[in-house]
């Protein structure tokens, strides 16, 4: 595997940047083997209230498998 998305653990979520319009369709990639351990209830970024850890946040929809790369700390390495 070169990034997340091809690892059938990822999850896509909308991540949009709630102070910029032009960014409301952004997403970010979140890993379903690592829980988040700085769950954020009050953000305004979904990525930090979700219950899985980020891969990579704040993503245009066209770049999700050039950013989603495979951080040091991947469960499956």
């Amino acid at each position: 595997m070169k990034n997340c998305i091809q690892c059938d653990k990822h999850i896509i979520i909308n991540d949009p940047d709630p102070g910029d319009w032009f960014c409301d369709d952004d997403m970010a990639v979140v890993c379903s083997l690592a829980p988040n351990p700085n769950i954020n209830p009050v953000s305004t970024h979904m990525s930090e209230r979700h219950e899985f850890k980020s891969i990579a946040v704040a993503i245009r929809p066209y770049n999700m498998e050039k950013e989603a790369l495979i951080p040091d700390w991947c469960p499956l390495k």
